[in-house]
């Protein structure tokens, strides 16, 4: 039989830990509250670890410390290691304890996209539990409950992570009985006959329209200004008028009839749904990131 040698050379484990928490932090003392433990007892541990090495790892500064260059070196390993074990650990052994994730994103994309299909997510990962917010306007800044986000715009917000989630081209949509009455000629070119349903927050949707298909600036019928695409929709559904919006928001009510498309042209957008992550010093919870790795699946089928 194999005789299984020892692994030699291996820092302490609480060493690593101090590291890494402090490596993130740029503190001892942030480090330490993390680990419910004293400033002491961290710059103990890392002198330790730096001991064991040979090696400096932190410039100690007045207010804080940062990484030397082989502490820089030194971090992204020791960091992968931690999630290999924890994943690995849970993988192989799996838990009882329930986990929970906050996911705020706006009120239609909610409804009409991500609710449908939370139910599969939950089958696949009974122990993780998600508090999903509807939300009509973005927050300025990071809200500390929230551990996911998904926002429509241009990919940018101070304080987050964002990656593109969606894009999708922009339809004119109307109720079958409002594009039987007054047929939409020339591909929406009469679309001045209609009344105009506009979305508060997406405001170019309509000039995009327009400049596309070379209306130019002709008047068109005073319509209404909703805040949400569910409003927009429903009202568009009981024949009012002409209603703009992504086809992701459109599978119940082409499937129930209650909307049509109005012209087959569409037109391009410049804005995308992003998902995003708060910048925190705090690793991304594994959780966490499994519902986003989801979520882009999902987005990308």
């Amino acid at each position: 039989m194999t005789k299984i040698r020892p692994i030699v050379g291996l820092p302490t484990l609480s060493g690593l830990r101090a590291f890494e928490a402090a490596a993130r932090t740029a503190s001892f003392a942030a480090a330490a509250a993390e680990l419910n433990l004293t400033s002491g007892a961290v710059s103990y541990q890392i002198r330790a670890l730096e001991a064991h090495l040979g090696f400096v790892l932190f410039e100690r500064l007045p207010r804080g410390v940062r990484l030397t260059s082989l502490g820089v070196a030194y971090l992204p390993p020791v960091r992968k290691a931690f999630e290999e074990l924890a994943d690995s650990t849970t993988g192989l052994f799996g838990g009882s304890q329930r986990l929970q994730i906050s996911v705020h994103a706006p009120v239609s994309l909610a409804a009409l996209w991500l609710a449908p299909k939370l139910p599969a997510f939950s089958a696949a990962n009974p122990l993780i539990d998600v508090r999903l917010s509807s939300v009509i306007w973005d927050n300025a800044m990071p809200d500390d409950a929230t551990d996911l986000e998904i926002r429509y715009g241009t990919g940018y917000w101070h304080g987050y992570r964002s990656e593109r989630l969606l894009n999708q081209n922009i339809l004119a949509v109307c109720s079958p009985t409002l594009l039987i009455a007054e047929p939409l000629k020339g591909d929406l070119a009469d679309s001045r006959i209609q009344p105009l349903i506009h979305i508060m927050g997406h405001e170019n949707h309509w000039l995009k329209v327009r400049q596309g298909l070379e209306l130019g600036t002709a008047s068109a019928k005073v319509g209404l200004t909703v805040d949400t695409t569910i409003a927009a929709l429903e009202l568009a559904a009981t024949g009012f008028g002409v209603a703009l919006t992504h086809r992701l928001f459109l599978s119940a009510y082409f499937s129930t009839g209650r909307l049509v498309i109005a012209t087959t042209q569409e037109f391009s957008d410049d804005q995308s749904y992003f998902v995003m992550t708060p910048e925190r010093p705090q690793r991304v919870r594994r959780e966490v990131q499994l519902f986003r790795d989801w979520l882009i699946a999902v987005a990308a089928d």
